[in-house]
């Protein structure tokens, strides 16, 4: 199964197999040499398969079982955690063992010591999980490295967490997974030409910057398209790619403007910030591992992308056509620029409240739907194809909340 379908075979050892050996871990001391067999078939069988034929090395097995949030796949090593899972749950369960050897029927558990000694337990383990990574970022490649850290970002890692739902929208194909796979950590891509149609040689940062073929201009077009669905649930006169004013004259601060009269943003909506101001949005996505964003963190490559598109529209917007601008940066594994972070925050405060959902289920599921967009528009730009979203999603009834528990979407 992990062959033919790898999204379904890793969430469903994820999301259920690995926790059908927890109460063995918990309940059975010593027992972490037999579960060695099964960590050797995990890594020797499961692993190639689902990643197609990739060798896992000690660090690359060390780091898949992470949790996605750290960077990993959350793949877990039954072998490592069995001797740690006895011992927490020994010490969770102290008191009633206690009150069972002395035939105490009448005395009650403390159930407030219980769930502070569940907290310890929890940050523990959160605490040895970044313990880990910080060793694994030392010996691992640099390149290995900045991939962590962009799949470290908020949304990065959110199609790795959600059930593979065709239906929904949240599924991925068998080359589409070990594709995402592979662009996560900087592994090796399969099928790619070993020359660009440019003439230059061809690997996957080339690809993710040529714009021969005109795919990385147009790899934002899903992005756009969703955030606009969203936005005319809560406002009015949503456009998308709306023309800008023609200037007559006016004097701009930066030399960088855009000035053209033809001049377009990707979405606008009114009353989004303002009641009655038209606000406009221009959708940027970026490759992290570029050569001008290699060598400068993550939050300083987003700052340099927003700051960019301010320029080139940010005075003109606000002075010609009296509106807001909003740049909505993204990585193309998925992370937000501090603006957009903004914007995708007060939009779902908006169809919370206006649906009379919980907002944490409508945050959830709208990282959701953005992961799988920018995924596509990453696949859009290494295998040269046009990609059409699987589905029309109507959003005027959608059960946000629903739609996240059919999903498992993590929230």
């Amino acid at each position: 199964m992990a062959k033919t379908e790898p999204h379904a075979a890793y969430s469903a050892f994820t999301h259920g197999l690995q926790h059908r050996w927890s109460f063995v871990k918990r309940t059975i001391p010593g027992i972490s040499l037999l579960l060695k067999p099964l960590e050797n078939s995990i890594r020797n069988t499961f692993l190639p398969a689902l990643l197609r034929s990739h060798i896992v090395g000690d660090d690359e097995r060390a780091l898949l079982t992470l949790p996605p949030r750290l960077g990993g796949m959350g793949i877990t090593s039954p072998e490592r955690l069995a001797d740690e899972e006895n011992l927490n749950f020994i010490n969770l369960t102290s008191s009633l063992t206690e009150k069972i050897i002395a035939q105490d029927a009448n005395g009650e558990t403390d159930q407030n010591a219980i769930l502070e000694l569940k907290k310890t337990i929890s940050r523990n383990r959160q605490s040895a999980q970044v313990e880990r990574l910080e060793h694994l970022k030392g010996v691992l490649p640099d390149v290995t490295v900045r991939k962590i850290h962009t799949a470290q970002e908020t949304g990065a890692s959110n199609w790795l967490t959600c059930l593979p739902i065709r239906a929904k929208g949240f599924s991925l194909n068998k080359q589409e997974f070990v594709d995402a796979a592979a662009l996560r950590y900087g592994w090796p891509v399969e099928g790619i030409p070993k020359t660009c149609a440019c003439g230059s040689p061809s690997d996957v940062n080339h690809i993710m910057t040529c714009k021969k073929g005109g795919f990385v201009c147009i790899r934002h077009g899903e992005v756009r398209d969703v955030t606009a669905s969203m936005l005319r649930e809560v406002c009015r006169d949503v456009s998308t790619e709306p023309t800008l004013l023609p200037l007559n004259g006016e004097h701009m601060q930066y030399r960088t403007t855009n000035t053209a009269n033809e001049a377009r943003v990707d979405v606008s909506a009114r009353g989004f910030w303002t009641r009655g101001q038209r606000a406009f949005m221009d959708i940027r996505i970026f490759d992290p591992m570029a050569a001008c964003h290699r060598r400068i963190s993550l939050e300083a490559a987003h700052q340099r992308n927003e700051q960019e598109k301010i320029r080139a529209y940010g005075k003109r917007i606000q002075h010609v056509d009296q509106g807001s601008f909003t740049p909505l940066v993204f990585t193309t594994s998925g992370g937000m620029g501090p603006k957009a972070k903004c914007f995708y925050s007060r939009l779902a405060d908006v169809m919370a409240e206006k649906k009379h959902q919980p907002r944490s289920h409508v945050v959830a599921w709208m990282r959701c739907r953005l992961s799988f967009s920018l995924l596509r528009s990453a696949f859009l730009c290494l295998r040269g194809t046009r990609y059409f979203a699987p589905t029309t999603i109507d959003i005027a009834g959608l059960d946000y909340q629903a739609r996240v528990v059919q999903s498992g979407i993590l929230v």
